[in-house]
């Protein structure tokens, strides 16, 4: 499929990745489920919204407010449309959000009049407000709501429940398995035994996969069982990430594993550090991508392989923001292939800063809980050193 796919560049795996990603399809969904999905289609205004003139506050509808006193045709009630024209000397009590009648100017709060006898006096008045809800003052019949891809917010879920819309077209939500390769890999909730690991790579992906718009169908550690397991989760998931054996030891299989199950090599490592190795193919459209089993790789390899093509999936843009900060910490390594280190960064008034945080081993997991972006250092790069300009890559709150 591809000529060269050992030991590429980011940039080319990146590129592989998402031409082997197309969005998914859509479903209907009701607006109480919606938040955080992402809209698969444009939505229009079908009517003006107020779809008529409104009371802004409790108070009284006038024609005019030139006169001394007005007399009070009627108090409308919540929820009732007024059969009525206002005329000079005529005022008509209305409520907040309620139908004005026609001929109204202003509505003078209730605080602002004196009434006596079914008369209306002026107290005071801001000339400069009207009080009113003009009709389509918030959206005009055939303006554009929200565009094609845009993430479902509280917000939006306001606007269209005042429409009435019952039901939104949203992308279907990826579906992902999670699995780990090696045999001494149990479940996290499992009693250990001598030689054995739990299982915290797979909670670990579970829950960036729920934080991007995904949804972990499995998260498993099959032991002996990985070809059948691997097979079966590539018949139900849109999208397989398999944890660990991805190097050249004896115990590593990810790249016979996928000749076992028939899938296509898409590339075999990648030039980054941590996790070279990690790799990916195809099988039936459907993607496997292959992590390295040390945390910070497993870690580092979702944000730039497997986020992309979650995004794309959903059909948002899979560009990884990369922007400039001054690093407020050191990193005495210097040289080797491009490299990513676990920051924490913070925007104030001079710019963004970032600290590199401790324990960059690919084996340690102390930096994953406040690592807020990737901190992307070129390949031969010299040590950081405190007060430089460095790269990094946001990875919260970036969708």
């Amino acid at each position: 499929m591809y000529e060269n796919i050992e030991n590429i560049s980011l940039e080319d795996a990146f590129q592989i990745l998402l031409q082997q990603t197309q969005p998914l399809d859509s479903e209907l969904i009701s607006p109480l489920q919606a938040t955080g999905r992402i809209l698969a289609a444009d939505i229009i205004a079908p009517h003006d919204l107020p779809s008529y003139r409104q009371a802004a506050m409790d108070g009284f509808a006038l024609a005019e407010t030139t006169g001394d006193r007005f007399i009070i045709k009627k108090h409308l009630e919540a929820g009732e449309v007024p059969s009525f024209t206002l005329k000079e000397g005529e005022a008509a009590g209305v409520v907040t959000g309620g139908h004005i009648p026609q001929g109204t100017a202003v509505v003078v709060r209730d605080e602002d009049v004196w009434v006596e006898d079914g008369y209306l006096s002026i107290k005071r008045i801001n000339p400069q407000v009207n009080n009113i809800r003009e009709q389509g003052e918030d959206f005009l019949a055939g303006t554009v709501i929200a565009r094609r891809g845009t993430k479902i917010t509280p917000g939006l879920i306001a606007v269209l429940t005042a429409y009435g819309f019952q039901e939104i077209s949203a992308v279907r939500v990826p579906r992902v398995a999670i699995m780990s390769l090696g045999k001494e890999v149990i479940p996290f909730n499992q009693g250990i035994k001598p030689g054995q690991v739990r299982d915290s790579n797979g909670p670990l992906l579970a829950s960036l996969v729920i934080t991007h718009g995904g949804y972990p169908i499995a998260v498993t550690a099959p032991g002996d069982s990985v070809v059948k397991e691997l097979d079966a989760h590539l018949k139900k998931a849109d999208l397989v990430i398999t944890i660990g054996g991805t190097a050249a030891g004896s115990n590593d299989q990810a790249k016979n594993l996928l000749e076992e199950i028939g899938a296509q090599p898409l590339f075999l490592g990648y030039q980054v550090k941590p996790g070279s190795h990690s790799c990916a193919g195809i099988r039936d459209g459907k993607l496997v991508v292959m992590l390295s089993g040390n945390p910070v790789a497993c870690f580092v390899g979702y944000h730039l392989l497997v986020y992309p093509v979650l995004r794309a999936l959903q059909g948002l843009k899979p560009e990884l923001l990369r922007i400039p900060a001054v690093a407020t910490s050191g990193f005495p390594k210097k040289g080797g292939p491009r490299r990513f280190l676990l920051g924490y960064s913070l925007y104030g008034p001079e710019g963004w800063r970032v600290a590199v945080l401790p324990g960059q081993k690919s084996s340690m997991r102390r930096s994953l809980a406040d690592c807020n972006c990737l901190i992307d250092l070129a390949a031969g790069h010299p040590p950081v050193k405190t007060g430089e300009q460095v790269f990094i890559i946001p990875i919260q709150n970036i969708i």
